[in-house]
């Protein structure tokens, strides 16, 4: 993952709606948002074939949560957490996705599959295990000692009570809640000045969609619970994409959309995009995986 729009507030009709903007490898396996675990069958996200973790898991709304508010971490209560590739210390890489898939950055340095923070001797983990066992939790459960598996991660983890963006540089953890409002999280974490947080937040919180909770539990299109913006992100797929100065196209480091020509045919891209919302009660779910293409969203049941 490498953008997610957050618009949090714990006193709205819908207290959580995000969208989730999904960069990877073209040539890397995956399915379509399911519950895809059985031991976790309360979980809906994508799956990745070859570790077989998830970018997204949103959690369903459960029985014990329908008498009010639950607090973030209560059983039953809808939840979702989302995992974005973060940077190491002193790094300040444009296009984190592409640079740590392979290539030759804009700073200079190379990067290859094989780059890690992850110390000698230590087993690394795939980043996709962490959304599963947040979004069944209710919250990150991992120290320092156990984070030293992963490379670096910014991990969103939040109910219709409580937002809070996880953060591993691959020395340290730190913990951010969110403030109320529309927030937008990239590669480098809750960054205001991010060229993509500086052109798409205002726009994203000018139309933040608060559905009452029978709209929200009834709405049969995207557009009905989302209002604006599954119209914003697919406008996105139109312009020009974020490469990370890989290939020949324009690089416009302040879009949604990524795609970076890394050679020998191998492509680095935006692959799909999520939505969600999250009432008291009630969670929703739509996905497309062709961006810029209104028809191509659906709910996912």
């Amino acid at each position: 993952m490498c953008t997610v729009i957050v618009g949090f507030d714990p006193e709205a009709s819908t207290p959580l709606v995000l969208a989730a903007v999904r960069d990877e490898m073209l040539d890397r396996a995956w399915l379509p948002p399911a519950a895809h675990w059985p031991d976790r069958p309360d979980l809906l996200g994508g799956r990745d074939v070859r570790e077989g973790g998830t970018w997204l898991a949103a959690r369903r709304a459960g029985p014990r949560t329908r008498s009010g508010r639950g607090g973030a971490g209560a059983p039953g209560a809808p939840c979702v957490a989302a995992v974005l590739n973060g940077l190491p210390p002193g790094s300040a890489v444009p296009g984190a996705g592409a640079a740590e898939a392979g290539g030759r950055l804009r700073s200079g340095r190379t990067a290859s599959l094989t780059d890690t923070t992850v110390p000698p001797g230590t087993a690394r983990y795939s980043r996709g295990r962490l959304p599963l066992a947040a979004a069944e939790r209710g919250k990150l459960d991992l120290d320092s000692a156990r984070a030293r598996h992963y490379d670096p991660f910014h991990l969103l983890v939040a109910d219709p009570d409580r937002a809070v963006l996880h953060s591993w540089d691959g020395s340290g953890l730190s913990e951010h809640p969110l403030a109320a409002g529309v927030t937008v999280l990239v590669n480098s974490g809750s960054d205001a000045q991010a060229p993509r947080a500086r052109r798409h937040g205002p726009a994203f919180a000018r139309t933040r969609p608060d559905p009452a909770a029978d709209e929200l539990a009834e709405a049969a299109s995207a557009a009905a619970i989302w209002g604006r913006w599954p119209a914003l992100l697919d406008e996105a797929a139109h312009g020009d994409a974020r490469t990370a100065g890989f290939g020949e196209r324009t690089d416009d480091p302040s879009s949604l959309i990524a795609r970076s020509e890394l050679g020998d045919g191998r492509v680095w891209a935006t692959s799909s995009i999520t939505l969600i919302a999250c009432g008291r009660d009630t969670l929703r779910y739509a996905f497309t995986d062709r961006p810029g293409d209104p028809a191509a969203w659906y709910l996912v049941r």
